[in-house]
């Protein structure tokens, strides 16, 4: 049987674990999937976290850091920006990257 594919949007969330203040990463890989479980959970958002390594330019010149990407399909963007600046606050960062993209999905 042939799967039928729905329209949707997707969200991805960059985010290093860099604390903004030390540069250094205070938390955990384990402490961040817990926030983020505890706040998706809360808000039934369907995510998926993917662990990998970022690079940047900033102030005090060029670093690299554990970054995580969320990836969420099927929140709006209101939720999204929510999402963010939440995790933003919660891990003490200067900036939370988004992306979002028009897909076609199906459960197979």
């Amino acid at each position: 049987m042939k799967k039928k594919f729905s329209k949707g949007i997707k969200y991805e969330i960059y985010i290093g674990i860099k604390d903004k203040d030390s540069y250094e990463e205070i938390l955990s890989v384990v402490d961040f999937k817990n926030i983020l479980c505890e706040i998706c959970t809360d808000k039934e958002i369907n995510f998926s976290l993917l662990t990998q390594t970022g690079g940047y330019k900033h102030g005090k010149g060029y670093t690299t850091e554990t970054s995580l990407r969320i990836i969420i399909i099927g929140i709006d963007e209101k939720e999204i920006t929510l999402l963010s600046e939440r995790l933003k606050k919660k891990i003490n960062t200067d900036a939370v990257l988004i992306t979002k993209s028009e897909i076609d999905y199906c459960f197979a």
